[in-house]
């Protein structure tokens, strides 16, 4: 119900203007102000553009546990980077994980000014095997792919029992930076939009409202280093309350600035790597490796967008956008111990 009240708000004020709205307050306001610049901005700013998308100085300010700026007492913090591939382990059965990336494709409506767009942007091979008949097949029109940088903060708790333990994922511990591509051709001109010239770019830091689930170590370590949940699943899934999501920067991609156009949009509870329903888009049980540390975690859903991208793209138009988020873990930090030959190389009892 909420979400449907967000996406009819967003609808009548497609052409709203700066910050967010009262209907997206829930998860934008005062505390999440619109996003816009380099990931490599500093604080204060030295260069072009705004304050900085998903940036060091904010990742050390993220409140974490209680506001504290920390993990809770005896857990261990691991910062990931979403940009960079999947490593290998080492192990035949987990090959099939390395080299994944972390990307979101955005699909336009049947109707909409985009609904013949086409992906232009290597690598572009479809994700989604309900659509392709083989990974190596292109984008349907009015579908594109755009890769995601950003940052993850994980906090893992003492291990228990079998040596599980939960990763915890606080308030503002994910940003996502959605690369700047521009929607293309096949876009056509709609209320005075240049559709064809409209940037995929957005800003989506994570909000209040998660939960955390168990993961424990592989029980066959010597054929692969998958986490399993605690009935023996291979699988690590968890659920963020939702994401407060910028669109619309001026000059994207190169110095990207709140402007005059700029809008925020809530985007509803994500539940990353649950498999909900099995098969759908790139629904599939999410995967950790404790020998690197890293882990992959997928989504297809629906989602709302503001401004010009919703004037090109559509809104609620039921087209699903995939959703990959690939973690791995910054060089030098201690990880979560597998206590078997799992075991990182710095890890953490």
């Amino acid at each position: 119900m909420v979400r449907s009240v967000i996406l009819l708000f967003i609808g009548a004020a497609a052409a709203a203007l700066l910050t967010s709205t009262p209907a997206s307050a829930a998860r934008c306001g005062d505390q999440n102000p619109p996003q816009c610049g380099l990931d490599s901005q500093t604080d204060p700013p030295t260069q072009p553009g705004g304050t900085g998308g998903c940036t060091a100085s904010r990742l050390a300010s993220s409140p974490l546990f209680n506001h504290t700026g920390a993990c809770r007492p005896g857990d261990t913090m691991v910062v990931y980077d979403l940009g960079v591939p999947f490593p290998a382990n080492g192990l035949p059965a987990d090959a099939g994980v390395t080299g994944s990336k972390s990307f979101v494709t955005i699909r336009a409506g049947a109707d909409s000014p985009c609904a013949h767009m086409v992906d232009t942007v290597d690598p572009k091979p479809c994700p989604d095997p309900q659509l392709c008949p083989s990974p190596t097949s292109p984008q349907p029109e009015g579908a594109i792919k755009v890769a995601v940088t950003g940052y993850a903060i994980g906090c893992w708790s003492p291990p228990y029992g079998r040596g599980c333990r939960d990763l915890r994922l606080h308030t503002q511990s994910v940003c996502m930076h959605l690369q700047d591509e521009r929607l293309g051709a096949g876009c056509v001109p709609s209320h005075g939009v240049d559709c064809a010239n409209v940037s995929t770019e957005q800003i989506a830091i994570a909000v209040p409202g998660g939960s955390n689930h168990q993961l424990c170590p592989p029980t066959d370590p010597a054929t692969s280093c998958r986490g399993e949940r605690p009935q023996g699943e291979p699988k690590i899934r968890f659920r963020i309350g939702g994401f407060c999501s910028t669109n619309n920067c001026v000059n994207p991609g190169t110095a990207p600035d709140v402007g005059a156009g700029t809008c925020e949009v809530s985007w509803g509870a994500t539940n990353l790597g649950y498999d909900r329903p099995p098969g759908r888009g790139v629904n599939q049980p999410g995967w950790y490796d404790w020998k690197t540390g890293s882990f992959k975690v997928d989504l297809s859903t629906g989602r709302p967008s503001c401004g010009d991208l919703q004037t090109c793209i559509g809104e609620r138009t039921g087209a699903l956008w995939d959703l990959q988020v690939v973690a791995v873990p910054r060089a030098g930090q201690a990880l979560p111990c597998a206590g078997n030959a799992c075991d990182a190389a710095s890890c953490a009892p």
